[in-house]
């Protein structure tokens, strides 16, 4: 079978081929590397690069979900909105439109220009129009500013995604990718700190406290990013912090991995190997179904405990709904160690599918338990969906290679998967409270799609595996050449 190997050149990095000076002094370099070095290696990528991500993260999310602590409020009463139609929901569904006509153009933007240009840059125009959010006047201006928004943080977790994938080895990534995830969770807690500080203010010109929410967010997010903009990184090829050394050992160790196979020249074969690879397809699916209990969570999580508490303020009800999201991060977290440990990524995916359904079922049995009973289910769905969606992107992650097939998979993964917050908007609508049996049922279902879907996607890994390895595969090489990505009979499948 060829070897040749091929690594991302939009990573910055040289192709690898056998007998090359490129490769005999990446060879060198890991032989000479002890793992003590590697792990500092590690630890140097860490500092320089996940900290600028992780606020970037941070911001752009919540900017997104503040709408729910905006809602309590009085968000509905100042735009004139029925708080039992559904503008509450139309109003959070048209970002994850904005989110899925954007997700893969932003990824093929970054390839054309820089992560750093094109991340830091859409969320600091983000940071503007979550201001703008602050001084609507009606409910068709929220609507417009929501979608732009939609499509301004479109960008940002696939590019970084992409970014990531570059630097870091295959068994390294879903820990950092939970890292940055954590800024989710922690921005909904933040949120809720934030809704306590503004909640009491009441200034002369007669604004609410939910305006204050969206301008003082905004303001944070455009001062943040301006700060945050000279520590991005690039690509390996221009980070002038990594040494030759270190590179040519993060490229090597990449490799041994398994991630080989080049996809940089879209021809005609390259894009429909793109666009007919069914893990993408499948893990959009499984995203849908992890994805919408995220969000039922960050949108609608204060709405719910509401209806468990109604005799509560909107302070002692955010004082409840911060703890959910701090357990939240710590699943995530656990989870994501154990993954990278074991260098398995299914069962723990499934794992997190397993705790939020027994959330679920608990919450589903709603009449014949008690009020403490169902917020602590909100812990269990919570906990369960956070830590099971990087588990979900890391199963397509690793699973793609060559630059444009990662940069079309991962846009197009998650273009697809943020359809489970467009029906997790309007899933839980105020004319079905106190039950919400119409939202819950929904995202219940959508969870065990989404684990029998884990299940059927390790089946197709296992397969095309065993294909490759009885040689099945290798007649590729010689009647596309070596530009296959993944599809390259040397890429075994991680799962």
């Amino acid at each position: 079978m060829d070897s040749i190997v091929g690594v991302e050149k939009a990573s910055g990095s040289d192709s690898l081929q056998p007998g090359s000076p490129t490769e005999k002094s990446s060879i060198d370099a890991t032989d000479t590397f002890s793992n003590a070095e590697y792990r500092k290696l590690i630890w140097k990528l860490d500092i320089h690069l996940l900290p600028p991500l992780f606020i970037l993260w941070f911001i752009s999310l919540i900017d997104r979900v503040n709408i729910g602590t905006a809602r309590i409020q009085g968000l509905e009463k100042d735009l004139k909105m029925d708080p039992l139609s559904n503008k509450f929901n139309i109003a959070t569904v048209v970002v994850f439109i904005g989110l899925m006509l954007a997700e893969v153009p932003s990824n093929l933007l970054i390839k054309r220009f820089t992560p750093t240009t094109v991340l830091c840059g859409e969320c600091l125009i983000l940071g503007i129009f979550t201001i703008g959010q602050g001084l609507v006047t009606n409910f068709a201006g929220l609507v417009a500013m929501r979608f732009i928004i939609g499509i301004l943080e479109a960008g940002l977790i696939p590019g970084s995604i992409f970014l990531l994938a570059a630097y870091y080895p295959r068994y390294e990534l879903q820990w950092r990718m939970s890292m940055l995830h954590v800024g989710n969770a922690i921005s909904n807690a933040f949120g809720g700190l934030l809704a306590f500080a503004v909640a009491s203010i009441h200034s002369s010109n007669g604004w609410h406290g939910w305006r204050w929410i969206f301008v003082i967010e905004g303001l944070i997010t455009v001062v943040l990013v301006a700060l945050c903009w000279p520590f991005m990184n690039d690509w390996p090829a221009t980070a002038k912090w990594l040494k030759p050394n270190e590179k040519a050992v993060l490229e090597e160790r990449i490799r041994k991995d398994g991630i080989i196979g080049r996809m940089d020249d879209l021809d005609r074969k390259a894009i429909i190997r793109c666009l007919a690879d069914w893990k993408i397809y499948l893990s959009g699916f499984i995203i849908v179904g992890v994805i919408s209990s995220v969000y039922s969570c960050t949108l609608f999580a204060p709405t719910i405990v509401k209806v468990l508490k109604p005799a509560y303020s909107a302070k002692q009800i955010q004082g409840l709904v911060i703890p959910i999201f701090m357990a939240a991060s710590v699943s995530t977290l656990t989870v994501a160690y154990i993954s990278d440990k074991l260098k398995h990524r299914g069962g723990l995916a499934l794992t997190g599918c397993f705790i939020a359904i027994i959330g679920y079922i608990i919450i589903l049995n709603q009449e014949h338990v008690s009020v403490n009973a169902r917020y602590g289910a909100l812990y269990l769905i919570a906990s369960g969906s956070f830590a099971a969606l990087p588990a979900a992107w890391i199963l397509l992650l690793n699973n793609v290679s060559g630059s444009y097939k990662t940069a079309f998979a991962i846009g197009m993964e998650i273009g697809l998967g943020n359809g489970g917050g467009f029906v997790a908007s309007f899933s839980f609508q105020s004319k079905k409270a106190p039950f919400y049996w119409t939202g819950f049922r929904t995202t219940f279902s959508l969870m065990c799609m989404a684990t029998a879907l884990i299940c059927v996607y390790m089946t197709g890994l296992w397969y095309e595996n065993k294909q490759k390895r009885a040689g099945k595969r290798d007649h590729l090489l010689q009647e596309e050449g070596d530009n296959l990505g993944d599809a390259h009979p040397g890429f075994i499948y991680t799962y």
